[in-house]
């Protein structure tokens, strides 16, 4: 999840500040911006409490290549 990510820095944040602002484990954290876990609509919602000015789809919808997939 390289959008989350570098929202967390932008906002100047560590994985372990974001986690504690999301009221959730600095491990659940890390496998969501990893991209190991995917995130929840309650992790969604926690975001957006906090920055009300994140943009969930880019986020964490947006396809950054710009290809359409086929499947053949």
């Amino acid at each position: 999840m390289e959008k989350l990510r570098e929202f967390r820095i932008e906002k100047g944040l560590t994985q372990e500040e974001m986690a504690k602002l999301l009221h959730i484990t600095l491990s659940m954290y890390e496998k969501v911006e990893r991209g190991r876990a995917g995130a929840s609509a309650a992790f969604m919602r926690r975001l957006k409490a906090v920055f009300p000015e994140a943009n969930i789809d880019l986020l964490f919808f947006a396809d950054n290549s710009n290809k359409i997939a086929v499947n053949v």
